[in-house]
């Protein structure tokens, strides 16, 4: 309730607050798993709900905390069935910081995986999901919780390849890590399914105090 804010295409939105705050329940909107009750959610000036459902997803490139892998060789997982060239698998798997990894295993971008996984580490599977999500070049790029298990450099790295290499692509990143969100053109700051504070991380910290406890607990004292 009470949310309202505009992004320009190719910017950041970060979005953040506690567990149950809201935060997922805003991506679900924006991509019509549901629609609003009441106001409206506008994309290029049109109704989200005047865009066919198939026309609006195919727009966005998302990745959520409850995305599977396939048992299936690494290619695949990353062009997910929609036979995608190779070079833009590969500009994906080299954006979300996988194609190293990738390049190291015997049979690169052949290799099986085991059924959701199962031989990669959690941060192997959220990038591969990134990668997946970024191959199709989309122009919206959501990342629902989708770094939580990457290293703070890692996570670095991600985001500006990102910047880098689809600087037209606009990013909404939800995360409780104020380190991956903190660069964001706009960040919104929800609690109990309310906007408390909107604005870039250094707009907040001079005026919303709850942002500032966030930044305080997880940086213990670290300005940004």
């Amino acid at each position: 309730q009470g949310i309202r804010f505009s992004l320009q295409k190719g910017q950041t939105l970060g979005i953040t607050g506690p567990t149950g705050s809201g935060k997922s329940t805003l991506i679900s909107l924006l991509m019509r798993f549901y629609d609003v009750d009441s106001g409206c959610i506008r994309m290029d000036g049109d109704d989200l709900r005047g865009i066919p459902v198939s026309e609006l997803r195919r727009r966005f490139g998302a990745v959520f905390q409850n995305d599977v892998l396939l048992a299936d060789t690494i290619y695949e997982n990353i062009s997910f069935l929609r036979d995608l060239p190779e070079e833009r698998v590969k500009k994906a798997a080299r954006t979300a910081q996988i194609a190293d990894f990738i390049e190291s295993l015997p049979h690169g971008y052949d290799t099986c995986l085991d059924m959701r996984g199962a031989n990669l580490s959690g941060g192997q599977k959220q990038r591969l999901l990134i990668a997946r999500a970024l191959a199709a070049n989309p122009e919206i790029l959501v990342l629902d919780d989708a770094q939580s298990a990457l290293d703070y450099r890692t996570d670095a790295a991600l985001r500006n390849a990102i910047r880098e290499e689809y600087a037209h692509t606009t990013v909404i990143m939800v995360s409780q890590r104020i380190s991956a969100i903190w660069g964001a053109d706009l960040i919104l700051l929800l609690e109990e399914g309310r906007l408390v504070d909107s604005g870039t991380h250094h707009e907040l910290m001079a005026r919303c105090e709850s942002y500032r406890k966030m930044v305080r607990v997880q940086m213990g004292g670290v300005t940004l």
